[in-house]
């Protein structure tokens, strides 16, 4: 018998089939009968006019629930994370940083007294959910619901600074933990020094955990990253300061080196290692905190605290 053709009139009841076989020819055959336009066969996307509601109109705006932040945009990019609550209120009240983006929850916009609806410098408020800023930020950020992507403040230059010829200036010699380095920013802004110095190689952003720690000093704060440590050091000597390194073997305290402090610079090492051999070598003293209990040492940031309390109380 003869097996029916495709003119033939003769119907058939279709199989079942298990599994459907699709190819890249029939699914642009399918592409081009269902309204589709593509050029290729595959990741094809439906015609859509432009302007076209892709969404229903929402009664009332809603804050951006999804965990993960957007994977691309300019101000992500560009801009530096600074986030908690002092550390961004007080980037939000300088007119010096610049503002990418903003994100913060409304419990959080609330307790700031911020409105939501009123931009900042030109950048406007996103309210998002605590979730979203965990996204962006990563595990381990205690944001307490704000975050802001900045640029970096203006560079500060060290002769502006020192030209007075008067004051405190805190030297850090390769100290890198965040945590020790925003500690010394709110000891610079308590203890009224001028400036806090850096080597540019070796210190931590001054964003991110430096600026949380920092409770908004960093920017209040001159911060002066320099090359070498141990010829800006010089250079502070040949303007009248006085260079004095904290060192435990030292023979003398700091009582006995800080008096009539006029000019200081006050040098730190490193916790372990300590000041290292040249920038030793570019003091004009050594002075150590005398510890009767018997310590071995004490955190950095303590010990800085010591160093400019006494040169404070010496003048």
């Amino acid at each position: 018998m003869s097996r029916p053709t495709r003119n033939s009139k003769t119907t058939q009841k279709p199989r079942k089939s298990a599994k459907k076989s699709w190819s890249p020819e029939q699914e642009g055959e399918h592409a081009k009968n269902s309204g589709f336009k593509a050029k290729k066969t595959r990741n094809m996307r439906p015609d859509r006019s432009k302007g076209m509601k892709q969404h229903g109109q929402m009664s009332a705006p809603r804050t951006n629930r999804g965990p993960k932040p957007p994977s691309s945009g300019k101000s992500e990019q560009q801009g530096q994370w600074i986030w908690g609550l002092h550390a961004a209120e007080a980037a939000l009240e300088n007119p010096r940083r610049t503002l990418h983006k903003i994100c913060m929850t409304p419990k959080c916009a609330a307790r700031m007294n911020i409105d939501p609806m009123q931009a900042v410098r030109g950048t406007k408020i996103e309210l998002v959910e605590p979730s979203y800023i965990d996204g962006l930020l990563g595990d381990g950020a205690v944001h307490q619901g704000v975050a802001l992507a900045c640029a970096p403040l203006p560079v500060s230059h060290l002769d502006e600074i020192a030209k007075d010829r008067a004051g405190l200036i805190l030297v850090l010699d390769q100290i890198t933990d965040p945590h020790n380095v925003g500690a010394m920013f709110r000891l610079a802004r308590a203890f009224g020094a001028k400036a806090l110095i850096m080597q540019d190689r070796h210190a931590p952003p001054l964003f991110g955990a430096t600026a949380k720690v920092a409770v908004g000093t960093v920017e209040s704060v001159p911060c002066v990253l320099v090359t070498n440590i141990a010829n800006t050091l010089l250079e502070l000597q040949k303007i009248n300061w006085r260079v004095t390194g904290l060192a435990g073997e030292a023979d003398i305290t700091l009582q006995q080196a800080l008096t009539n402090a006029e000019a200081e610079v006050i040098v730190m090492g490193a916790e372990g290692p300590g000041l290292r051999k040249r920038v030793r070598d570019c003091c004009d003293q050594l002075a150590k905190i005398p510890m009767p209990g018997g310590a071995e040492s004490l955190n950095v940031s303590t010990a800085a605290a010591i160093a400019l309390y006494e040169v404070v109380r010496s003048n």
